[in-house]
């Protein structure tokens, strides 16, 4: 049983048209955990995760988030949205803003901080990531690694401004969803540098991702999903070890000889 909760789905049931695409889902994650979710293409893995704040409607089931269960519109689930940072595999920036105006917009409007105490803030959150450097720079101008999603080399720094953005609202958890995917490769390991650097400050963090060595260094536990459904959540080391189940073992195979 999971201490202290502060993510939960029970039973958790979505459709796309007569598609099951998560069937009877259960999961928690306590508060601090590394949950990494991994599964070959079409298993259900970033409609879970989109599911957990509501971004995609679900069918069935209760979703909670420190043990208040999310609701399905309006005001209340902006609210408890808001305690949820999420980071996109397409996570594009307002072009017309600097870095550190892209970063403060969320804290002003949805957080109501005044525009001083905001910027001070997002000053210092570039400085945990590394790009202290780049906080009056527009978009366009970024040199290296940062904007998710977006292939061409000169936004390639974006990807630690989009976990930076996610961290200026003060969420209670992170949600990642493939974040390195559109990365060139040199740039992903930076990216994850930072992930593996919020997993030892104790930030709890739901992720989905094919990195398998980031699951297996910085997880709590690995979740792996198939057909919609969670087939295996174990420790990192005994997943990857031995797996119990013939799919984990299919996949496994075919991912690691990568």
């Amino acid at each position: 049983m999971v201490v202290d909760p502060l993510i939960e789905l029970r039973d958790v049931n979505k459709y796309y048209g007569g598609l099951h695409v998560l069937q009877d889902v259960n999961l928690t994650v306590a508060k601090g955990e590394v949950v990494v979710v991994i599964g070959p293409s079409g298993s259900g893995k970033s409609t879970l995760c989109r599911a957990i704040n509501r971004l995609e409607t679900i069918r069935s089931g209760t979703i909670l988030l420190d043990g208040q269960p999310m609701p399905e519109e309006g005001k209340a689930l902006a609210r408890l949205r808001a305690d949820v940072g999420m980071v996109f595999q397409s996570f594009n920036l307002f072009a017309h803003k600097t870095v550190l105006q892209n970063i403060s917009l969320a804290r002003i409007r949805v957080r109501g901080r005044r525009k001083d105490q905001a910027d001070q803030c997002s000053r210092h959150i570039l400085g945990r990531v590394g790009l202290a450097d780049q906080a009056d720079k527009f978009p366009a101008r970024l040199s290296g690694g940062q904007q998710l999603g977006v292939p061409p080399r000169p936004f390639r720094r974006w990807g630690r401004v989009a976990i930076a953005r996610a961290l200026a609202m003060e969420p209670k958890a992170l949600l990642f969803d493939e974040p390195t995917s559109a990365l060139d490769p040199e740039m992903i390991n930076e990216v994850l540098e930072v992930m593996r650097q919020l997993a030892r400050e104790g930030m709890t963090m739901a992720v989905v991702t094919h990195e398998m060595g980031f699951a297996r260094s910085a997880a709590t536990r690995v979740v792996f999903m198939s057909d919609g459904r969670i087939v295996e959540d174990r420790a990192p080391e005994d997943f990857f070890t031995a797996p119990e189940s013939q799919r984990a073992r299919d996949f496994l195979s075919k991912i690691l000889k990568h």
